[in-house]
């Protein structure tokens, strides 16, 4: 018996009429009549057997409602019902699927594109999920409704296993890329950084592991995959010396992407919405004239007689000025201790001001801010009359800029490097360009073993807790180190991971070196170096690279003495740097000196205003002088000498239990 509509058009229970037609079910009462499109039922109806008569339920986004119908062929009527619904949704299911598995098949399965997919999938299969599809509809819809079921009920190993399945791909298909677009092929691990394209992605880079490689290759990446153009590509670097390093690579590898320093960053910007670059004041770049324009403007200020109230009470409760004294002698050490703070707090307080972090300091220091802010207020206006900025104004207007949408960034893919040293305010000004576009990109190398400039207002947990500043993201390592051997791997390893917050990796060294990497000679007078020296010139051949360093500038030979030295040791590279400026450097032997127990860890500890602007201490004793040291170690190709003094550092206690 072929089901029609004439079938269905007796009811009962108040219903006066219904009709069944392509475009949905109308039902007529004694008052109204409704109809319900197909396009408005969240399922196929139903037909059910009742215990006089069937039913058909209809289902809506909001409820079902059953009616009675005469007596029927059950069977014909579902399948006639199914195909007017389908009639009406199977398009969409399939457009939808159609997107879903492009985007599946095209991108790796990215943090937001995983909601999205279940988003989509939720939303479908309330419509398609929950009711039984007829066995003669399978040909047209059955793998269409076996992908949705299966994206929909995925478990984390499901998701796991198709991005797996992605990464092989697409290490196949850009096999021959990897191999040539740096020095030596790529690693696996370096070439999965690469593919991997979340939109918040931390890679762990330790020291030698090749990250600025990998960050060129992940560059030539995106072009050729074409998931980006050029122009959406910025690099962001912290020193000029890196940036253009940077910038010299992606030519060598024939790539373009915009490299910049987080200030040449500010310049961009400021130049872009102001119309003209923005000038830089001298007392940027040199501390000696911003000392000078405090201690010039605290004199200043003291004409009045209630700021010089206020300062003679401060320097008396927390400079040691004698309790006595009525007047400020302005060549005391009193004094310029207060200028040396007020230099520090310039720019911590105006990162912290831009980033809305006061609320904790204002009321505790009250008694030195109420000194600090009107230094603070001729500072700017300084600026202003010089039509000049600092590099903290520079980073704050470049953030109020991006915010108000007087800049329109052009950048979707962010790589960062070094971002174990980001501040709060730098981390601002990349949240903010990111936020620009629905779907942007954050790709941060860097390493927490080497986070040392807490000093300067950098955070490490951005680093160590990056998701919860920036979002669901993927967190990778690289596993291999090119510049020393197993043996210096392991030490270094062990020394830093002494501290428990510090991110375990597991990273294996390229080689196994004949003889030892480190080395402890005793520090029998103050240029014991140069015996060391004496040694390695006697068994190295030409073009070696020798690096001396130490905690602090004065217990490095002078520029005199270093110039004597190579001029003796013609076939050696002998460099001297403090153990910061080494970060990020290399050479064929180091020699660590100054390694006393009254430098290294250093004992010097930061006024208690200052503190209170950094991020927050550590509670392992000396963490970030024990990741200094750790820099300072990996350092050596070849090998790492370090001078043992009459009253060595408990550092070199530590490591030689492991030699």
């Amino acid at each position: 018996m072929q089901f029609t509509v004439h079938t269905l058009s007796r009811i009962m229970d108040g219903v006066s009429a219904m009709a069944i037609s392509a475009k949905g079910i109308s039902i007529e009462t004694k008052s109204v009549k409704k109809l319900y499109t197909w396009q408005s039922q969240s399922q196929p109806p139903v037909i059910l057997n009742g215990k006089i008569t069937p039913k058909i339920q209809v289902f809506t986004a909001d409820a079902s409602f059953k009616v009675r119908i005469q007596a029927c062929d059950i069977e014909l009527a579902q399948f006639e019902l199914q195909k007017l619904w389908l009639s009406s949704h199977v398009n969409k299911l399939k457009q939808s699927i159609l997107k879903l598995e492009s985007l599946l098949e095209k991108r790796y399965l990215s943090h937001s594109l995983l909601s999205a997919a279940q988003r989509m999938t939720s939303e479908l299969a309330q419509y398609w999920l929950t009711w039984s599809l007829d066995k003669r509809f399978e040909p047209h819809l059955g793998q269409t409704r076996f992908t949705l079921e299966e994206v929909h009920h995925w478990q984390q190993q499901d998701i796991d296993e198709f991005r797996e399945a992605f990464i092989k791909k697409q290490l196949h298909d850009f096999e021959a890329y990897f191999d040539s677009v740096a020095a030596q092929p790529l690693t696996i691990a370096q070439r999965r950084a690469c593919v991997v394209v979340d939109e918040r992605q931390l890679l762990l880079a330790g020291a030698g592991t090749g990250k600025t490689s990998v960050m060129i290759a992940k560059v030539g990446y995106l072009l050729a995959s074409k998931i980006a153009q050029s122009s959406q590509i910025l690099m962001l670097a912290y020193g000029k010396d890196a940036a253009d390093e940077m910038h010299q690579r992606l030519k060598y590898a024939r790539l373009d992407a915009t490299c910049r320093t987080f200030h040449s960053l500010g310049t961009f910007i400021l130049t872009e919405v102001e119309g003209r670059a923005p000038v830089l004041s001298n007392m940027s770049n040199s501390e000696q004239q911003k000392r000078q324009f405090i201690h010039e403007t605290l004199v200043s200020l003291c004409q009045d007689q209630e700021f010089k109230t206020r300062f003679l009470t401060l320097l008396k409760s927390e400079f040691k000025l004698v309790k006595s004294d009525t007047e400020i002698d302005f060549a005391s050490p009193s004094v310029s201790r207060v200028v040396r703070l007020f230099s520090e707090l310039i720019g911590l307080y105006k990162q912290a001001a831009s980033v809305g972090n006061m609320q904790h300091i204002e009321g505790q220091y009250e008694s030195v801010l109420a000194v600090f802010r009107p230094v603070l207020t001729e500072y700017q206006l300084y600026l202003s009359n010089e039509q000049s900025i600092d590099y903290d104004d520079m980073i704050s207007r470049a953030i109020k800029y991006v915010k108000s949408g007087q800049f329109q960034s052009p950048w979707v893919h962010i790589l960062v490097d070094e971002f174990q040293d980001i501040s709060p305010v730098r981390a601002e000004l990349v949240k903010v360009l990111l936020a620009q576009h629905s779907r942007s990109h954050l790709f941060a190398v860097g390493d927490d073993w080497q986070s040392i400039y807490r000093f300067s207002g950098a955070d490490l947990t951005l680093t160590t807790h990056f998701a919860q500043h920036f979002g669901p993201s993927t967190v990778m390592q690289l596993d291999k180190t090119f510049r020393y051997g197993q043996d210096l791997l392991d030490l270094a390893s062990d020394f830093i991971c002494q501290n428990p917050q510090q991110i375990v990796k597991q990273v294996r060294a390229q080689s196994v070196p004949d003889e030892p990497s480190v080395l402890i000679t005793p520090e029998v007078s103050e240029n014991s170096f140069t015996f060391v020296i004496k040694k390695i010139a006697g068994n190295s051949a030409r073009n070696v690279s020798v690096m001396i360093l130490a905690r602090y500038h004065k217990q490095l030979p002078s520029k005199e003495a270093l110039l004597l030295l190579n001029e003796q040791y013609t076939h050696l590279n002998i460099s001297a740097m403090t153990f910061h400026a080494a970060k990020g450097k290399e050479a064929d032997y180091t020699i660590l000196t100054g390694l006393d127990s009254d430098s290294v860890p250093a004992k010097r500890k930061n006024d208690e205003l200052v503190e209170a602007f950094l991020p927050n201490l550590e509670a392992y004793p000396d963490a970030e002088e024990r990741r200094l040291f750790y820099v300072a170690l990996t350092r050596a190709k070849r090998q790492a000498y370090i001078m043992s003094p009459k009253k060595p550092s408990h550092f070199i206690a530590e490591i030689s239990t492991h030699l």
